[in-house]
């Protein structure tokens, strides 16, 4: 590989990158009254999300969340089977945990996490990209994966933010 061809794993990890930072800058640049404010349903839900939570719980679910996503892209690459998880519980624990949240620790988490995560994309093959994996929604290439799910995870709740803050 050339010094000027970027390989695709590369390309879907800036692009994740891309969408963490734009994510950040938004955390940062809400007001206390936005980061209590209620979340609203932005164009596209994820997984039929409903977002009841606020704007902080939001944010910080965001910043747990990529980890999360990409440990299950990396089981699925193992050949593993990937164990069942009730997202909507997930989502109401963690609601009630962490209701206080910071702006700051979200950025700090987010900015900690998706360096993580960007790595790790980076370290898949190329040619690991185009393997089809069986999730919960179905049959996936690993890239979709990457750009629905983990990618679309980040753009979709900065979407339902941006409507509650608007």
């Amino acid at each position: 590989m050339s010094e000027h061809t970027e390989s695709r794993a590369a390309h879907l990890a800036a692009q994740y990158e891309a969408a963490g930072e734009k994510f950040v800058r938004l955390v940062e640049s809400l007001s206390d009254e936005q980061w209590r404010r209620v979340g609203r349903n932005g164009p596209e839900r994820i997984n039929d999300e409903d977002e009841g939570r606020t704007v902080g719980v939001i944010a910080h679910h965001v910043a747990l969340s990529g980890s999360l996503i990409m440990g299950r892209i990396q089981t699925t690459l193992e050949g593993r089977p990937l164990p069942q998880i009730d997202i909507r519980a997930m989502n109401v624990t963690h609601a009630a945990e962490h209701g206080d949240v910071t702006r700051e620790e979200v950025a700090v988490l987010l900015r900690q996490s998706g360096a993580e995560i960007a790595k790790a994309v980076r370290a898949i093959p190329d040619e690991r990209l185009d393997t089809a994996l069986e999730t919960p929604v179905g049959l996936m290439s690993v890239k979709e994966r990457l750009e629905r799910v983990l990618i679309g995870h980040v753009k979709g709740h900065q979407a339902s933010i941006e409507a509650a803050v608007s």
